[in-house]
């Protein structure tokens, strides 16, 4: 079971999937950067990408977010984020994409821009030969930001090489225990030598 940390579900609990590859983040990883976003989540569009449990996208709405789209492949977990959405009544502000994350982009028509971003594949697409995919399509992902939002990705502690941290400019790190957590704010204006594809010229 997790715990909402805030707003107007703080101490409601939800059901996990049983997937191994979910792997929420620690309650007090959850309230540090929903504190950190505390500003922008009001009536935000938050993309939950990668979305496991779901949690990340409930605290969200919790904090008054205004919709976030949720995109996970697993039948097992998408089934029971629909299940708690409706338990919460975020039915019509939780809509789920039941697809891969590569194909999000691709959607037609394209989901609403973000506010916020979170961004959290499995350990195991991190440490595999998939790796600069899977942080090449957070570098994607996070380029369709509204101005000033901000992107947060979950890591194994420490995993980003100074190379993939250099493609967005800004990128701050914050451990907590064995994992990690990197945000980014886009800019105003965008900083030389960044690509859309997340690639330093």
């Amino acid at each position: 079971m997790l715990r909402i940390t805030a707003g107007e579900h703080r101490g409601r609990r939800l059901q996990v999937p049983s997937v191994t590859s979910t792997r929420p983040l620690v309650e007090r990883a959850r309230q540090a950067v929903m504190d950190h976003l505390r500003d922008l989540l009001p009536d935000a569009v938050v993309w939950d990408v990668y979305a496991g449990s779901g949690i990340l996208g409930f605290e969200a709405l919790s904090r008054g977010a205004g919709q976030v789209c949720a995109v996970e492949r697993h039948p097992r977990a998408t089934a029971l984020l629909a299940r708690n959405a409706a338990l919460l009544g975020y039915q019509e502000r939780h809509q789920i994409h039941r697809l891969d994350a590569r194909r999000f982009l691709d959607l037609q028509p394209p989901a609403p821009t973000p506010r916020v971003l979170f961004y959290d594949p499995p350990y195991a697409a991190f440490r595999g030969p998939g790796r600069e995919a899977v942080w090449r399509l957070f570098c994607r992902l996070a380029e369709r930001l509204e101005i000033g939002g901000c992107a947060v990705v979950h890591t194994p502690k420490g995993l980003l090489q100074v190379e993939e941290m250099a493609a967005l400019p800004g990128l701050v790190r914050r451990d907590y225990g064995s994992t990690s957590l990197y945000w980014w704010h886009r800019p105003l204006e965008r900083s030389p030598g960044v690509h859309p594809e997340g690639e330093s010229a």
